[in-house]
């Protein structure tokens, strides 16, 4: 089906046969819009529970500098911080 529409005054445009919540992807392809439902993510139905790292903290970072990490502290590091920009 093919079909011309006009948006309102705010650019909007109705779309028939959505769902309502639902989520759809709009993109620009070959001098047109197509619109695709967004797939629903649903989680894994075996879940395994995390039994906690084998090594410490201070093993694994003994174990990234010996593979040649190296952590400098920064000549700003004393500093207090600033506020939030977000």
């Amino acid at each position: 089906m093919t079909a011309i529409v006009k948006a309102d005054a705010k650019g909007r445009i109705l779309i028939r046969g959505t769902e309502r919540g639902r989520q759809y992807m709009v993109s620009a392809q070959n001098g047109g819009w197509w619109i695709t439902p967004v797939p629903e993510i649903c989680a894994p139905k075996k879940r395994r529970e995390w039994r906690g790292s084998k090594m410490s903290l201070a093993q694994h970072l003994e174990a990234l500098a010996d593979s040649g990490l190296r952590i400098e502290q920064a000549g700003n590091a004393k500093e207090p911080v600033g506020p939030c920009r977000f």
